[in-house]
Protein backbone atom coordinates (compact mmCIF):
# COMPACT_ATOMS: atom_id res chain seq x y z
CA UNK A 1 0.00 0.00 0.00
CA UNK A 2 1.84 3.20 -1.49
CA UNK A 3 1.80 6.79 -0.42
CA UNK A 4 0.56 6.09 3.31
CA UNK A 5 1.70 8.38 6.14
CA UNK A 6 -1.12 7.85 8.69
CA UNK A 7 -3.03 4.95 9.86
CA UNK A 8 -6.90 4.89 12.28
CA UNK A 9 -7.42 2.24 14.10
CA UNK A 10 -10.28 0.88 15.36
CA UNK A 11 -10.19 -0.35 19.03
CA UNK A 12 -12.78 -3.12 19.95
CA UNK A 13 -11.99 -5.82 17.63
CA UNK A 14 -8.98 -4.63 15.79
CA UNK A 15 -6.33 -3.75 18.80
CA UNK A 16 -8.22 -5.41 21.73
CA UNK A 17 -10.50 -8.00 22.10
CA UNK A 18 -13.28 -6.92 23.89
CA UNK A 19 -15.46 -9.47 22.79
CA UNK A 20 -16.82 -10.69 26.53
CA UNK A 21 -16.16 -6.90 27.98
CA UNK A 22 -19.10 -6.14 25.72
CA UNK A 23 -21.02 -8.95 25.40
CA UNK A 24 -21.44 -10.04 28.91
CA UNK A 25 -22.24 -5.99 29.87
CA UNK A 26 -25.74 -5.99 26.94
CA UNK A 27 -26.55 -9.74 29.09
CA UNK A 28 -26.26 -8.32 32.47
CA UNK A 29 -27.90 -4.88 31.42
CA UNK A 30 -30.65 -6.74 29.31
CA UNK A 31 -31.13 -9.60 32.29
CA UNK A 32 -31.53 -7.01 35.29
CA UNK A 33 -33.92 -5.45 34.16
CA UNK A 34 -36.19 -8.39 32.81
CA UNK A 35 -35.83 -8.19 29.28
CA UNK A 36 -35.20 -10.88 26.76
CA UNK A 37 -32.12 -11.38 26.09
CA UNK A 38 -31.04 -12.20 22.49
CA UNK A 39 -28.42 -14.11 21.06
CA UNK A 40 -25.27 -13.29 21.01
CA UNK A 41 -25.44 -12.80 17.18
CA UNK A 42 -28.38 -10.58 17.27
CA UNK A 43 -25.60 -8.45 19.83
CA UNK A 44 -23.11 -8.71 17.95
CA UNK A 45 -24.59 -7.08 14.65
CA UNK A 46 -25.62 -3.76 17.24
CA UNK A 47 -22.36 -3.45 18.61
CA UNK A 48 -20.42 -0.35 16.88
CA UNK A 49 -23.49 2.01 17.62
CA UNK A 50 -24.03 4.34 19.96
CA UNK A 51 -25.23 2.81 23.14
CA UNK A 52 -28.69 4.13 23.45
CA UNK A 53 -28.81 3.04 20.23
CA UNK A 54 -28.17 -0.89 20.56
CA UNK A 55 -30.71 -0.71 23.62
CA UNK A 56 -33.69 0.51 21.68
CA UNK A 57 -32.71 -2.01 18.92
CA UNK A 58 -32.55 -5.35 21.41
CA UNK A 59 -35.13 -3.94 24.13
CA UNK A 60 -37.62 -2.90 21.57
CA UNK A 61 -38.40 0.24 23.76
CA UNK A 62 -37.05 3.57 25.08
CA UNK A 63 -38.53 3.27 28.30
CA UNK A 64 -35.77 1.53 30.44
CA UNK A 65 -32.77 3.48 28.25
CA UNK A 66 -31.42 5.41 30.25
CA UNK A 67 -31.45 2.53 32.89
CA UNK A 68 -30.16 -0.17 30.55
CA UNK A 69 -27.27 1.77 29.59
CA UNK A 70 -26.58 2.91 33.47
CA UNK A 71 -26.65 -0.44 34.13
CA UNK A 72 -24.12 -1.40 31.15
CA UNK A 73 -21.83 1.05 32.29
CA UNK A 74 -21.38 -0.46 35.97
CA UNK A 75 -20.87 -4.05 34.79
CA UNK A 76 -18.09 -2.74 32.62
CA UNK A 77 -16.70 -0.54 35.76
CA UNK A 78 -16.29 -3.68 37.13
CA UNK A 79 -15.00 -5.80 34.71
CA UNK A 80 -12.04 -4.00 32.69
CA UNK A 81 -10.23 -7.70 32.81
CA UNK A 82 -12.79 -9.05 30.38
CA UNK A 83 -10.53 -7.06 27.96
CA UNK A 84 -7.61 -8.37 26.67
CA UNK A 85 -4.91 -7.30 23.49
CA UNK A 86 -4.36 -9.42 20.44
CA UNK A 87 -1.62 -11.36 20.19
CA UNK A 88 0.68 -9.10 17.89
CA UNK A 89 -0.46 -5.87 18.50
CA UNK A 90 2.04 -4.31 20.05
CA UNK A 91 4.77 -5.23 17.82
CA UNK A 92 3.13 -4.04 15.02
CA UNK A 93 2.49 -0.53 16.52
CA UNK A 94 6.30 -1.00 17.42
CA UNK A 95 7.05 -1.06 13.66
CA UNK A 96 4.86 0.97 12.09
CA UNK A 97 5.91 3.35 14.43
CA UNK A 98 9.93 2.49 14.19
CA UNK A 99 8.88 3.08 10.15
CA UNK A 100 7.50 6.80 11.14
CA UNK A 101 3.49 6.71 10.75
CA UNK A 102 1.41 8.49 12.61
CA UNK A 103 -1.01 6.60 14.63
CA UNK A 104 -4.69 7.51 15.76
CA UNK A 105 -7.40 4.82 17.30
CA UNK A 106 -10.86 6.02 16.47
CA UNK A 107 -13.16 4.71 18.23
CA UNK A 108 -17.62 4.96 18.61
CA UNK A 109 -17.11 3.65 22.68
CA UNK A 110 -17.01 6.90 25.05
CA UNK A 111 -14.17 7.68 26.94
CA UNK A 112 -14.71 6.67 30.43
CA UNK A 113 -13.94 2.92 29.25
CA UNK A 114 -11.91 3.34 26.24
CA UNK A 115 -9.21 4.84 28.18
CA UNK A 116 -9.12 2.24 30.62
CA UNK A 117 -9.08 -0.61 28.33
CA UNK A 118 -6.63 1.01 26.38
CA UNK A 119 -4.52 1.99 29.53
CA UNK A 120 -4.52 -1.61 30.84
CA UNK A 121 -3.20 -2.75 27.60
CA UNK A 122 -0.30 -0.19 27.91
CA UNK A 123 -0.39 0.78 24.84
CA UNK A 124 -2.12 4.44 24.72
CA UNK A 125 1.52 6.00 24.32
CA UNK A 126 1.92 4.44 20.75
CA UNK A 127 -0.95 6.81 19.40
CA UNK A 128 -0.97 10.44 18.49
CA UNK A 129 -4.51 10.80 18.55
CA UNK A 130 -7.27 8.81 20.01
CA UNK A 131 -11.11 9.95 19.28
CA UNK A 132 -13.16 8.53 21.33
CA UNK A 133 -17.55 8.56 20.70
CA UNK A 134 -17.70 11.62 23.22
CA UNK A 135 -15.70 13.32 21.09
CA UNK A 136 -18.11 13.53 17.97
CA UNK A 137 -21.35 14.55 17.37
CA UNK A 138 -21.99 11.67 15.22
CA UNK A 139 -20.02 8.72 14.87
CA UNK A 140 -18.88 5.52 12.25
CA UNK A 141 -20.00 5.50 9.66
CA UNK A 142 -20.17 8.78 9.96
CA UNK A 143 -16.69 10.10 8.43
CA UNK A 144 -16.42 13.06 11.51
CA UNK A 145 -14.08 11.05 13.93
CA UNK A 146 -11.93 10.28 11.26
CA UNK A 147 -11.90 13.91 9.88
CA UNK A 148 -10.96 15.18 13.73
CA UNK A 149 -8.17 13.06 14.00
CA UNK A 150 -7.10 13.97 10.76
CA UNK A 151 -6.95 17.39 12.27
CA UNK A 152 -4.93 16.99 15.14
CA UNK A 153 -2.35 14.89 12.89
CA UNK A 154 -2.74 17.33 10.06
CA UNK A 155 -2.44 14.86 7.31
CA UNK A 156 -4.96 14.21 4.35
CA UNK A 157 -7.61 11.35 3.59
CA UNK A 158 -5.61 10.48 0.32
CA UNK A 159 -2.27 9.26 2.41
CA UNK A 160 -4.71 7.93 5.23
CA UNK A 161 -5.49 4.25 5.81
CA UNK A 162 -8.50 2.72 8.22
CA UNK A 163 -8.00 -0.18 10.10
CA UNK A 164 -11.71 -2.31 11.58
CA UNK A 165 -13.48 -5.58 11.38
CA UNK A 166 -16.63 -3.95 11.13
CA UNK A 167 -18.67 -2.73 8.18
CA UNK A 168 -18.96 0.90 10.15
CA UNK A 169 -14.98 0.92 9.67
CA UNK A 170 -15.01 0.74 6.46
CA UNK A 171 -18.56 2.78 5.73
CA UNK A 172 -16.54 5.70 7.38
CA UNK A 173 -13.06 5.18 5.76
CA UNK A 174 -14.96 5.11 2.26
CA UNK A 175 -16.86 8.46 3.22
CA UNK A 176 -13.89 10.09 4.49
CA UNK A 177 -11.51 9.20 1.19
CA UNK A 178 -8.95 6.84 3.13
CA UNK A 179 -7.95 3.26 1.79
CA UNK A 180 -9.68 0.61 3.87
CA UNK A 181 -8.38 -2.74 5.46
CA UNK A 182 -10.57 -5.10 7.00
CA UNK A 183 -9.78 -6.85 10.01
CA UNK A 184 -11.24 -10.74 9.70
CA UNK A 185 -9.97 -11.73 13.28
CA UNK A 186 -12.21 -9.34 14.93
CA UNK A 187 -15.88 -9.25 16.65
CA UNK A 188 -17.60 -9.08 13.38
CA UNK A 189 -15.87 -11.79 11.52
CA UNK A 190 -18.63 -14.00 11.24
CA UNK A 191 -20.71 -10.98 9.56
CA UNK A 192 -20.82 -10.09 5.77
CA UNK A 193 -17.55 -8.56 4.21
CA UNK A 194 -19.38 -5.38 2.34
CA UNK A 195 -18.50 -2.89 1.66
CA UNK A 196 -15.23 -4.18 -0.37
CA UNK A 197 -12.16 -2.35 1.24
CA UNK A 198 -9.02 -1.96 -0.31
CA UNK A 199 -6.99 -5.14 1.80
CA UNK A 200 -8.42 -7.72 3.99
CA UNK A 201 -5.83 -9.07 7.11
CA UNK A 202 -6.38 -12.60 9.01
CA UNK A 203 -3.96 -11.34 11.51
CA UNK A 204 -2.86 -7.72 13.02
CA UNK A 205 0.51 -8.96 12.13
CA UNK A 206 -0.16 -9.26 8.70
CA UNK A 207 0.04 -5.61 8.44
CA UNK A 208 3.75 -5.24 8.95
CA UNK A 209 4.21 -6.88 5.11
CA UNK A 210 1.62 -3.82 4.08
CA UNK A 211 2.64 -1.27 5.41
Amino acid sequence: MKNITTILFDIDGTLLDTREFILQAFEHALRTHEYEVPDREEISAQVGKHLEECYIALSGSKKSLQKLVQAHKNFQDQNFHLSAMFLGVRETLEHLRGKGYKIAAVTTRFKRTAFQTLKDADILDFFDAVIYGDDVAAVKPDPEPLFKALQILNEKPEYTVMIGDSHLDIEAGKNAGTKTIRATYGFHKDQMHEPEPDLFIEDIKDLLKIL
